[in-house]
């Protein structure tokens, strides 16, 4: 996860970087810590991706199998944040926010190239959505704060594959209870 947090933290940084003078003005942090940043991404779910559904257990080879991972959805809240007076700072974050959201129209899709890694062994791309939260929703996300809910947007990365415990070797027989005995051979003169 830190990498695809580190991708994403990159995707807008890069798509923002002429707004933002210099580097570190987009990162991780809960909408009411801001901290330096400009743009912070604050994940608030984590849930069951049903889209894909693999068998339990993956056969691979005559001998071995594995567990099949596990497939999540991420979801985060992006916020804007201003550092300009009174004056200008609801227009600056309207600004920050509606670039964010033309880079999630124009990101449909994270591939390798655009992550630096293979998202996982059984997917190649994730999904890069916008969420469509209601005032009410947006609220309740942000209900731990005692100011009021900061503008904020909305978005789901899925199918983010969990790697599956280890393989287990595989015999023909489920279990084994072989006794042996030692009768003579013959008769000893």
């Amino acid at each position: 996860m830190k990498k695809i947090e580190q991708s994403l933290t990159e995707l807008f940084s890069r798509s923002l970087s002429d707004m933002f003078p210099g580097s570190g003005r987009v990162g991780i942090c809960t909408p009411d810590e801001p901290r330096d940043l400009m743009l912070g991404l604050y994940l608030y779910s984590i849930r069951p991706c049903y889209d894909i559904t693999p068998q339990p257990l993956i056969q691979k080879g005559s001998g071995f199998r594995e567990q099949a991972p596990q497939f999540l959805t991420l979801y985060y809240l992006l916020t804007a944040y201003s550092k300009a007076e009174d004056a200008h700072k609801t227009q600056e974050e309207h600004n920050i926010l509606f670039r964010a959201v033309e880079t999630l129209m124009n990101t449909p899709v994270l591939t390798e190239r655009e992550l630096g890694f293979r998202p996982g062994t059984y997917v190649d791309r994730l999904q890069l959505r916008m969420q469509d939260l209601t005032p009410e929703e947006m609220s309740n996300i942000q209900s731990y704060r005692e100011s009021p809910p900061t503008l904020s947007v909305g978005f789901y990365v899925t199918p983010v594959e969990v790697s599956a415990a280890a393989g287990e070797a595989v015999s023909g027989t489920s279990s084994s209870n072989i006794q042996t005995s030692q009768k003579p051979q013959g008769k000893e003169l």
